[in-house]
């Protein structure tokens, strides 16, 4: 590990860093929109038992990320890589917890219960500890803040990417191994997916799981292989807390900066969310549409995908909070649009459901690069780094923000009268679902402009951040030997023969971490 980077992030870096998120986003969104389906038609689990399973798991999925800050924090440094090294050991656990839980043992249903908890809690909090590093890294790349917008901006590419390979890689595979029943009316999901019993589906799962765990290893490995971590920091001092956890947590939650952007980002992930997972089933009921629903699904997330690297030059030109208040709105005023449009109308729906994907790029991006830069004042202000621990108990919220929508979705649709396995819904589960993916989720945006416009950190107060860290970089360059050497000892003595007229000895200490100096009379 070295200690400051002074050139700036390659292509080829960001790109490395960028398909670490496969690991994260590919397993996770298998998991969220399959286990039901698998839990209950191949395992042959009760509902009451698959909710169990999936509630359970999801319950550590929570708390994962509050206890596993004391487990990083107390890690130290190492040549390889502190954040690389949690990357790689995680790794480990995920890829046979996850191929695991796709495994369907020869025992009774108590045992597989119990089976499927253990494996999914695993590989949760495994993931969980893999998806902290990863996204912590980040702040050891580099400190140059633009330098960690483009990264973030490649992170978010893969990211959507991963998640329509999840859809490509699983669906295909599984449906390899068996035939669907398109005239089959039974739902068997919240996510609106129609299956038949199939030949020979638990091979299925597992060649699919194989094939996702492969992905996954080769993402990693062009991580760990094509990243650099530095530890040096143009503040003195490493990411370890020296106070209780629990006093760490509020002095970074009463951060006024980072409360703000954790009531937007936590409002934002909400809504978008709600939509998401409320689209399937609306474009069925609400629209008529069902044999549509998978290519407008591709609609929405390639409309986001194609509009990430938008986003990301606007903020080269505009405020961030410019920035994502017009993408806020483009999705509160589409969103509500979503509500009048008539049954059948494909493409109207097309245009309305591109135009959504297009305003998700927004809240879905932005808030992450603001988090870096929360990250740097909070630095500049109190004189310590917390990096992982905003990026901890950012992603926790979101995690708490994404279970919030699922309950939400699921309520409303049982008030609604929704009946699973009916081949028929009553006119108010149409309703409902058009709130779902209306209303509900454009009041949340709009609410999240309140946080936005208390939001302290403007362009100028940015500027300032930069150039302090810029300055600061600069200073520790010049204490630092550019060359790669050991620091050295400089000793200023006068001989003892001579009367010493100069004062007092002084010890000067020029290491990676700025310099210090001792003076003995």
């Amino acid at each position: 590990m070295a200690g400051v980077r002074v050139e700036p992030l390659s292509t080829r870096e960001k790109l490395c860093y960028a398909v670490g998120e496969f690991s994260g986003v590919m397993t996770y969104d298998i998991i969220s929109l399959y286990a039901n389906i698998f839990l209950l038609e191949v395992v042959k689990l009760t509902p009451l038992a698959a909710t169990a399973v999936i509630f359970g798991s999801r319950v550590w999925d929570v708390l994962a990320y509050p206890l596993l800050i004391p487990v990083l924090n107390a890690t130290r440094p190492n040549k390889w890589g502190k954040h690389k090294t949690w990357m790689a050991a995680s790794t480990l656990i995920v890829i046979p917890s996850y191929v695991l839980g796709w495994y369907v043992p020869g025992i009774d249903s108590g045992g597989k219960v119990a089976w499927y908890l253990v494996f999914y809690s695993v590989y949760l909090v495994s993931q969980t500890a893999y998806t902290i590093s990863h996204r912590t890294l980040l702040m050891y790349m580099t400190e140059v803040p633009a330098e960690r917008d483009s990264a973030t901006t490649y992170r978010m590419i893969c990211h959507m990417l991963s998640y329509l390979l999840a859809i490509g890689v699983h669906g295909q595979i599984v449906a390899a191994f068996g035939t669907t029943e398109s005239a089959s009316c039974v739902n068997s999901t919240i996510s609106n997916t129609s299956t038949a019993i199939i030949a020979d589906p638990e091979t299925g799962y597992l060649v699919s799981a194989g094939t996702t765990a492969a992905i996954i290893t080769i993402a990693v490995c062009a991580t760990l292989f094509g990243v650099k971590e530095y530890t040096g920091s143009t503040v003195t001092g490493d990411d370890t807390s020296r106070g209780t956890l629990l006093k760490d947590i509020w002095e970074v939650c009463t951060f006024r900066p980072f409360a703000d952007l954790v009531g937007l980002g936590m409002l934002s992930c909400f809504g978008t969310t709600l939509q998401q997972w409320s689209a399937a089933i609306a474009i069925q009921y609400a629209h008529g549409l069902e044999d549509q629903v998978q290519n407008l699904l591709l609609a929405l997330l390639g409309a986001s995908v194609l509009t990430i690297p938008v986003a990301a030059l606007l903020l080269t030109r505009f405020e961030k909070k410019l920035v994502l208040a017009g993408f806020a709105l483009l999705v509160a005023g589409v969103s509500v649009g979503m509500m009048y449009i008539p049954a059948g109308r494909l493409d109207i729906l097309l245009v309305m459901v591109c135009l959504v994907g297009i305003g998700f790029a927004g809240p879905t991006y932005i808030p992450w690069t603001m988090l870096t830069d929360v990250a740097d004042d909070f630095k500049i202000q109190k004189g310590k780094r917390r990096d992982m621990l905003f990026q901890t108990l950012f992603q926790s919220l979101n995690i708490t923000s994404i279970l919030l929508a699922s309950v939400t979705s699921i309520v409303a649709l049982e008030i609604g009268g929704y009946q699973s396995g009916a081949c028929t819904q009553a006119d108010s589960v149409a309703f409902t679902t058009r709130l779902l993916v209306s209303f509900i989720p454009a009041g949340a945006t709009l609410l999240s402009l309140v946080f936005l416009w208390r939001y302290q950190l403007t362009g100028e107060r940015l500027a300032a951040n930069k150039a302090v860290l810029e300055e600061r970089r600069t200073q520790q360059a010049a204490d630092t030997n550019v060359n790669g050497a050991a620091p050295q000892l400089s000793l200023t003595m006068k001989s003892h023969d001579e009367p010493d007229t100069r004062g007092p000895v002084q010890l000067t200490y020029f290491g990676p971490h700025g310099s210090f100096r001792v003076k003995h009379h």
